[in-house]
Protein backbone atom coordinates (compact mmCIF):
# COMPACT_ATOMS: atom_id res chain seq x y z
CA UNK A 1 0.00 0.00 0.00
CA UNK A 2 2.68 2.28 1.13
CA UNK A 3 4.65 2.00 -2.44
CA UNK A 4 1.33 3.00 -4.38
CA UNK A 5 0.87 5.68 -2.21
CA UNK A 6 4.74 6.93 -3.35
CA UNK A 7 4.18 6.22 -6.66
CA UNK A 8 1.24 8.18 -6.92
CA UNK A 9 3.34 11.15 -5.10
CA UNK A 10 5.81 10.50 -7.30
CA UNK A 11 3.89 10.72 -10.89
CA UNK A 12 1.67 13.56 -9.18
CA UNK A 13 4.90 15.47 -8.64
CA UNK A 14 6.05 14.66 -12.36
CA UNK A 15 3.18 15.97 -13.50
CA UNK A 16 3.25 19.36 -12.12
CA UNK A 17 6.79 20.23 -13.02
CA UNK A 18 7.65 23.31 -15.21
CA UNK A 19 6.43 23.63 -18.63
CA UNK A 20 8.63 24.83 -20.81
CA UNK A 21 6.21 25.09 -24.03
CA UNK A 22 2.66 26.56 -23.97
CA UNK A 23 0.03 24.70 -26.40
CA UNK A 24 -3.11 27.33 -27.55
CA UNK A 25 -6.25 26.18 -29.69
CA UNK A 26 -9.77 25.63 -29.06
CA UNK A 27 -12.50 27.75 -31.25
CA UNK A 28 -11.14 30.50 -33.27
CA UNK A 29 -7.77 30.24 -33.31
CA UNK A 30 -4.58 27.56 -35.05
CA UNK A 31 -3.69 25.06 -33.05
CA UNK A 32 0.43 25.36 -31.77
CA UNK A 33 2.83 25.35 -29.48
CA UNK A 34 4.42 28.27 -27.96
CA UNK A 35 8.21 27.81 -27.13
CA UNK A 36 10.10 30.39 -24.75
CA UNK A 37 11.40 32.04 -27.68
CA UNK A 38 8.08 32.21 -29.37
CA UNK A 39 6.76 34.58 -26.15
CA UNK A 40 10.35 36.94 -26.34
CA UNK A 41 9.43 37.55 -29.76
CA UNK A 42 6.38 39.53 -29.02
CA UNK A 43 6.88 43.07 -27.18
CA UNK A 44 7.01 42.92 -23.95
CA UNK A 45 4.68 45.00 -20.91
CA UNK A 46 6.31 46.20 -17.54
CA UNK A 47 4.00 46.18 -14.49
CA UNK A 48 4.83 46.49 -11.09
CA UNK A 49 2.35 43.91 -8.61
CA UNK A 50 1.77 43.16 -4.94
CA UNK A 51 2.75 39.61 -4.10
CA UNK A 52 0.59 37.20 -2.50
CA UNK A 53 3.15 38.01 1.02
CA UNK A 54 2.92 41.57 0.14
CA UNK A 55 6.26 42.33 -1.28
CA UNK A 56 5.78 44.13 -4.63
CA UNK A 57 7.57 42.33 -7.91
CA UNK A 58 8.40 43.66 -11.52
CA UNK A 59 7.48 41.37 -13.90
CA UNK A 60 7.69 41.27 -18.14
CA UNK A 61 5.59 39.94 -20.62
CA UNK A 62 2.63 39.90 -23.30
CA UNK A 63 -0.90 40.83 -22.73
CA UNK A 64 -3.16 37.89 -23.25
CA UNK A 65 -4.90 39.13 -25.91
CA UNK A 66 -2.24 39.68 -28.32
CA UNK A 67 -0.93 35.97 -27.98
CA UNK A 68 -4.61 35.29 -28.47
CA UNK A 69 -5.57 37.84 -31.58
CA UNK A 70 -1.74 36.53 -33.03
CA UNK A 71 -3.32 32.87 -32.73
CA UNK A 72 -6.88 34.33 -34.91
CA UNK A 73 -8.95 34.99 -31.73
CA UNK A 74 -11.30 37.46 -32.76
CA UNK A 75 -10.29 41.64 -31.57
CA UNK A 76 -12.16 44.63 -31.30
CA UNK A 77 -15.83 45.11 -32.82
CA UNK A 78 -15.20 41.22 -33.92
CA UNK A 79 -16.00 40.19 -30.43
CA UNK A 80 -19.35 39.70 -30.87
CA UNK A 81 -21.84 36.74 -30.99
CA UNK A 82 -20.09 33.49 -30.54
CA UNK A 83 -16.68 35.09 -30.01
CA UNK A 84 -18.62 37.62 -26.85
CA UNK A 85 -19.70 34.33 -24.96
CA UNK A 86 -16.37 32.88 -25.83
CA UNK A 87 -13.58 32.62 -23.05
CA UNK A 88 -10.46 30.90 -22.38
CA UNK A 89 -8.84 28.90 -19.93
CA UNK A 90 -4.89 29.52 -18.58
CA UNK A 91 -4.04 25.98 -17.12
CA UNK A 92 -1.07 25.25 -15.24
CA UNK A 93 0.91 22.28 -15.25
CA UNK A 94 -0.56 21.49 -11.29
CA UNK A 95 -4.06 21.71 -13.28
CA UNK A 96 -4.81 24.89 -11.72
CA UNK A 97 -7.49 26.74 -13.85
CA UNK A 98 -8.02 29.88 -14.70
CA UNK A 99 -10.99 31.73 -17.16
CA UNK A 100 -10.83 35.10 -18.40
CA UNK A 101 -13.63 36.05 -21.43
CA UNK A 102 -12.48 37.27 -24.67
CA UNK A 103 -14.68 40.08 -24.24
CA UNK A 104 -12.55 41.23 -21.21
CA UNK A 105 -9.34 40.75 -22.37
CA UNK A 106 -10.24 43.28 -25.48
CA UNK A 107 -11.72 45.37 -23.12
CA UNK A 108 -9.58 45.80 -20.41
CA UNK A 109 -7.74 48.68 -18.94
CA UNK A 110 -4.27 48.54 -20.59
CA UNK A 111 -2.74 48.60 -17.23
CA UNK A 112 -4.50 45.59 -16.04
CA UNK A 113 -4.34 43.48 -18.90
CA UNK A 114 -3.68 39.87 -17.89
CA UNK A 115 0.24 39.09 -18.83
CA UNK A 116 1.51 35.92 -19.98
CA UNK A 117 5.00 36.99 -18.29
CA UNK A 118 8.21 35.48 -18.71
CA UNK A 119 10.48 37.25 -16.60
CA UNK A 120 10.70 38.65 -13.17
CA UNK A 121 12.87 41.33 -11.95
CA UNK A 122 14.34 41.67 -15.18
CA UNK A 123 15.22 37.72 -15.42
CA UNK A 124 13.61 34.70 -15.81
CA UNK A 125 10.97 33.09 -13.51
CA UNK A 126 11.99 30.80 -10.87
CA UNK A 127 11.58 27.46 -10.85
CA UNK A 128 8.93 27.42 -8.63
CA UNK A 129 6.59 29.30 -11.14
CA UNK A 130 7.91 27.91 -14.17
CA UNK A 131 8.90 29.28 -17.28
CA UNK A 132 5.26 31.32 -17.76
CA UNK A 133 2.96 32.86 -15.47
CA UNK A 134 -0.44 33.95 -16.08
CA UNK A 135 0.04 37.78 -14.08
CA UNK A 136 -3.48 39.42 -13.66
CA UNK A 137 -2.27 43.05 -12.25
CA UNK A 138 -5.81 44.36 -11.41
CA UNK A 139 -7.07 41.24 -10.04
CA UNK A 140 -7.80 42.46 -6.54
CA UNK A 141 -6.93 38.47 -5.31
CA UNK A 142 -4.38 36.39 -6.93
CA UNK A 143 -7.19 33.65 -7.88
CA UNK A 144 -6.56 34.15 -11.62
CA UNK A 145 -2.71 34.10 -11.42
CA UNK A 146 -1.19 30.61 -12.39
CA UNK A 147 1.99 29.53 -12.10
CA UNK A 148 3.30 27.17 -15.28
CA UNK A 149 1.12 28.14 -17.93
CA UNK A 150 0.80 24.92 -19.78
CA UNK A 151 -2.23 25.43 -22.35
CA UNK A 152 -4.40 28.34 -23.45
CA UNK A 153 -7.77 27.33 -25.01
CA UNK A 154 -10.49 29.39 -26.35
CA UNK A 155 -13.91 28.14 -25.59
CA UNK A 156 -17.51 28.86 -26.51
CA UNK A 157 -20.16 27.66 -24.69
CA UNK A 158 -23.19 26.91 -27.53
CA UNK A 159 -25.61 29.73 -27.51
CA UNK A 160 -29.72 30.27 -26.90
CA UNK A 161 -31.63 27.99 -28.66
CA UNK A 162 -33.00 29.36 -32.03
CA UNK A 163 -36.43 30.27 -31.40
CA UNK A 164 -37.95 30.51 -34.93
CA UNK A 165 -38.54 34.39 -34.67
Amino acid sequence: MMRALLLLALIATLGAGPSVTITVGGAFVRAETLSAADVAHWPHVGVSVVEHDGTTAQYSGVPLAVILHDAGAPTGDAVKGAAARSYVTVAGTDGYIATYSLAELDTTEHRCAPLLVDQREGAPLAAALGAFRLVAPCDRIQARWVRNVASLTVVTPPGPASSGM
